[in-house]
């Protein structure tokens, strides 16, 4: 018979020793490095193409490749050590995942800058960041330093605004 806590968020299975963290863990890291690799050998070199400017297209998703590896590679050595997930947590983070897709939903429909602004508020009130000057950069300086970076330096269009 199965205990009642078998499927708790604790970085533990139903043995109390953390044994089954520690190989969900490394689980997770080899299917990161396996994701990084998928991304850097075969997806990025088939979707994305190379246009003439200052800064090869393909670069900030390489970046993402390589830190989903060498996260995973931390992940896969280090030592597990036990957590207290809640079932409070998980919803918390399943809300935000789902504002993260809307706000992709939403884009091409609102333009990047609308969307990403949105984004970066729903953010900062899931982190509950209260301090003025944080709140003003985060949700008005990045998308805007993001869309610079995009569009001015790399020549890269960005949904835009529907006028």
């Amino acid at each position: 018979m199965l205990s009642g806590d078998r499927f708790r968020f604790s970085g533990r299975c139903a043995s109390r020793k953390g044994r089954c963290s520690m190989y969900f863990e490394r689980l997770i890291g080899g299917a990161s490095i396996v994701f990084g690799g998928f991304l850097l050998f075969f997806l990025i070199p088939l979707q994305v193409t190379s246009q003439p400017g200052p800064i090869d297209p393909s670069l900030f998703p390489k970046i993402a490749a390589w830190l989903f590896i060498l996260l995973g590679l931390v992940q896969l050595f280090a030592r597990a050590q036990p957590v207290n997930f809640g079932w409070y947590e998980f919803a918390r983070l399943a809300a935000l995942a789902a504002l993260v897709l809307a706000a992709a939903f939403v884009m091409p429909l609102a333009g990047f800058l609308p969307s990403a602004i949105a984004l970066m508020a729903a953010v900062c009130a899931f982190m509950f960041e209260r301090r003025y000057a944080w709140l003003a950069v985060t949700i008005v300086l990045v998308p805007a330093a993001t869309w610079f970076v995009f569009v001015i330096v790399m020549g890269r269009p960005l949904p835009s605004i529907p006028f």
